[in-house]
């Protein structure tokens, strides 16, 4: 029986996650310097905290519930003067960092033309997961998009929005949204709980031997694979980050953060399960489903 699913994460999977939420966050950082004048470790932190709130570097609004916003709390200038320059200087650097694998283009529009199936099944929150594959393209080759629960915007005391009001029209006219479906699992159902996977699984009425998995973490992607029965491929490509780069993570990030986007950072040197298939690049996912 032939492959007719692949069910791909997305973190270090289809682009490196890590470079581009480093160089992104540093740059938000470095433009709420320039604003405030605050030193630099006052900045991270107060981010920081936030982002370890919501276990992500990637909620968008974590500068108004930050305590920075309860120095300057009149929403309007602090929007104008903080926020804005802040979320072009991290979309400049999403804008140049964030670029799929390559030959990740090209594989999913071949598996695309072979009729084969591809869905993403990522712990990332809806909102950044979504606007990830949206901003790269990925979404015209991607059937579903599944993901942990998305965020909600942040309110004020009186219930108005802490958002500026361009976000909130695009929001309306839904240009957020990816050309896939995005399904939010339930927070609990993340990996490696293999309810996720499940689900797809009785979503598309296949058996886990019509189906290979494809991810960068062996215990998030391979375990609930191998679990379920499925063929998995491991993307070894992906695992492989620099020192520098690590340690930059470290600051502005935190384990939870770095567990749900890149846990292969904590599996290296531990014994681990061995897997079916290990990639060098995604593009070897084409033969392998050929050849399964």
């Amino acid at each position: 029986m032939a492959i007719r699913l692949v069910v791909t994460d997305m973190d270090n999977t289809l682009y490196s996650w890590i470079d581009y939420i480093v160089p992104a966050v540093e740059a938000m950082v470095d433009a709420v310097q320039l604003a405030t004048g605050f030193p630099r470790i006052k900045v991270v932190q107060s981010l920081k905290a936030v982002y370890g709130k919501y276990e992500s570097n990637e909620y968008p609004f974590a500068l108004q519930e930050s305590s920075l916003f309860a120095e300057f709390p009149e929403f309007g200038s602090f929007d104008k003067l903080i926020i804005e320059p802040a979320r072009m200087a991290f979309s400049e650097a999403r804008r140049k960092y964030l670029r799929p694998y390559k030959g990740v283009a090209d594989t999913l529009a071949a598996l695309k033309e072979e009729r084969v199936v591809v869905v993403a099944l990522t712990d990332a929150p809806r909102n950044p997961a979504e606007q990830r594959v949206k901003r790269m393209g990925l979404d015209q080759w991607l059937a579903a998009l599944y993901t942990m629960p998305g965020f909600t915007f942040p309110a004020g005391p009186d219930g108005t929005a802490l958002v500026a009001p361009d976000i909130l029209q695009k929001q309306e006219k839904g240009e957020y949204r990816a050309a896939c479906p995005a399904i939010e699992l339930p927070r609990e159902w993340e990996k490696p709980n293999p309810a996720g996977l499940k689900k797809i699984l009785t979503t598309y009425g296949l058996q886990p031997f019509e189906v290979l998995v494809v991810g960068d973490s062996l215990k998030k992607d391979i375990a609930i694979a191998q679990e379920l029965g499925c063929h998995d491929a491991w993307a070894e490509y992906g695992t492989y980050v620099s020192l520098e780069y690590r340690e930059r993570l470290d600051i502005i990030s935190s384990p939870a953060i770095t567990r749900r986007h890149a846990n292969h950072v904590f599996e290296q040197g531990a014994q681990q399960l061995a897997p079916t298939h290990t990639l060098s690049n995604f593009g070897q996912v084409l033969g392998l489903v050929e050849k399964l």
